[in-house]
Parts: C-alpha cells; sequence; structure tokens
C-alpha cells in the first residue's frame, strides 16, 4: 500500500502554475536547471492528461494521492480550490485533497472552511515564503488560518526550503517550531522538510511530536546533501512521522517511487513512510484482502 502525499496533476488551473511553465532547456552546465538531472518526463506531464496522469498512479502502485493546492504570488501561480473538489468527486477512492489557502486573503479562515465543509477536503496547504509579499512561517497574518484549521481538528501542510521565499532564511525550522508549539494538538506536515536545513529538521520533529517531515526529492535525489540526515530519522525516532511524495510533476511517480524505494531504509520503516503515517493523518484504512 502506498501513498503519494504530494501531487500536483495536470488540471486546469494547475497547468498555469510554475511547475507547468514551459521553459527553455539551458545548455550551459554552469546555469542548468538542477532539478533536470536525470529526469524522466511522464506522458501524462508531456500530455497535460489528467486521465494519463490517473492511470500512472495505478501503474505505478499508488493507493492514493493527496492533491496539494497552491495559493501563491504570481511568479509561482495559485491553484482553485474548486478545481481540487471536482477532482476528488471524480476520484474519490484515488485523490484526497489539501486546499491551498493565502495568508494575505482577508477571508482566509472562510476559505479553509470552505474547502473542508464545502469541497470535500481533508486538509490544507500554505506556503507563506511564496506569499505576495513573503511571510515567514510563524507571522501573525498565517495565524487566521492555523486557528481555523485548529479548530476544525485537520492537517497543515507547510512547505519550507531554500526554494521556498526571497532567501534559505524563510526555510529555518525554527519558524515553524514555534508554529507547533502554539497549537499542539494540530498536525504540521512539513513538505520539503525545510532543506537545506536537514539536520536541524530533524530535530524539529525530534522536538515536537505534531510534526512529520516530508523531504520529497531533498531525500531521494542521488548525492542530494543532507539526505542521510533524514534517511537515518527515517530508519530511528521519526520512522513513524515522515511521509512519501513524488512532488509530482518534479518528478514522474514511477521515478520518484524507484529513487526513494533505492534508499537504505530498512523494510519495517519504509512501510510506514509509504502507508501507515500517512493513513494515519488522513483517517484511512487498508482495504481488506
Amino acid at each position: 500500500m502506498i501513498i503519494d502525499f504530494r501531487i500536483q496533476p495536470p488540471f486546469k488551473s494547475f497547468l498555469g502554475i510554475y511547475f507547468y511553465r514551459q521553459r527553455p532547456a539551458v545548455q550551459d552546465p554552469v546555469r542548468f536547471d538542477p532539478w533536470s538531472i536525470g529526469r524522466r518526463e511522464s506522458p501524462s506531464y508531456v500530455n497535460r492528461d489528467i486521465e494519463l496522469f490517473v492511470q500512472e498512479l495505478d501503474d505505478t502502485g499508488i493507493d492514493v494521492a493527496v492533491i496539494m493546492g497552491q495559493q501563491s504570488g504570481p511568479a509561482w501561480g495559485s491553484v482553485s480550490n474548486d478545481d481540487i473538489g471536482e477532482l476528488i468527486r471524480r476520484y474519490p477512492e484515488k485523490l484526497v485533497g489539501f486546499a491551498g489557502v493565502d495568508p494575505h486573503d482577508p477571508g482566509a479562515a472562510d476559505e479553509v472552511r470552505r474547502s473542508i465543509e464545502e469541497l470535500g477536503c481533508r486538509g490544507i496547504s500554505v506556503l507563506p515564503g511564496w506569499a505576495d509579499p513573503p511571510l515567514h512561517d510563524d507571522d501573525r497574518k498565517v495565524y487566521p488560518i492555523y486557528e481555523t484549521a485548529a479548530e476544525l481538528g485537520i492537517p497543515i501542510t507547510i512547505t519550507s526550503s531554500h526554494w521556498i521565499g526571497p532567501d534559505m532564511s524563510y526555510a529555518m525550522p525554527e519558524y515553524i517550531q514555534r508554529v507547533a508549539f502554539d497549537f499542539p494538538e494540530t498536525t504540521f506536515v512539513v513538505g520539503h522538510a525545510c532543506w537545506p536545513w536537514a539536520t536541524q529538521a530533524c530535530a524539529l520533529g525530534m522536538r515536537c511530536l505534531n510534526v512529520y517531515l516530508m523531504p520529497e526529492f531533498y531525500m531521494y535525489y542521488r548525492h542530494m546533501p543532507g539526505a542521510s540526515d533524514y534517511v537515518g530519522a527515517a530508519n530511528s525516532f521519526l520512522s513513524r512521522r515522515m511521509l512519501y511524495s513524488s512532488c509530482f510533476p518534479t518528478r514522474s511517480l514511477d521515478q520518484a517511487l524507484e529513487d526513494f524505494l533505492a534508499l537504505p531504509i530498512e523494510p519495517e520503516h519504509r512501510e510506514h513512510l509509504l502507508w501507515h503515517n500517512g493513513a494515519r493523518i488522513l483517517s484511512l484504512e487498508a482495504p481488506a484482502g
């Protein structure tokens, strides 16, 4: 059983976000795109085809995928939560929705409620570093979102890495630690796991028992600095609070899973990352048989 805890599928408003924009290939070995190293494109990405994508989920053995919403500034793009709602209604056994919420939106708390109560999402997603203007994760402008999520008892994904924000200081784990201390009963999933602050992120997970790390490609890219910290934590104290995701379309579903399965994570711990930890957050049970 496998839960892919972050995908952004080729569907409607998703096609306008950064990851789907056409970017010219860079041949200069000094200035090339680091995410292009060894990348295999998937047919669903190339053809922008949601039906192909769902077939790829099946072919890869992904049982459940979490659609991660995004409300960001114009440089990165935003996704309509109604599009997420449409997909989870169309594929209720396969897809789970986390609605994207903009902390600068005066109606952010209302959008959290609407997304959960009307659209059927099971959690929310925020990227404060990509807000316009950017915010740190513990900025008080984000707190109405955290407070509403805490009231509803739903999980929150905060994406935090050197890529999210005007500089890598925005990814420092202490910002999320302060939020996790303020909402000890709320589950926080840290997308990108605060890379490059890998050791500090593992310390965040050790200290805050309501925090799950989701390192994604910062864990499974070959030769990635800091990856061994995440692997070590997955084999020990974070084996019950770490999650797998492909981060599609940054990597294709099959390539991401192949790379993850090649990591030296002990089988009993790997099963928790692939299924049990995510199922606990989403309140899912493995199907009988």
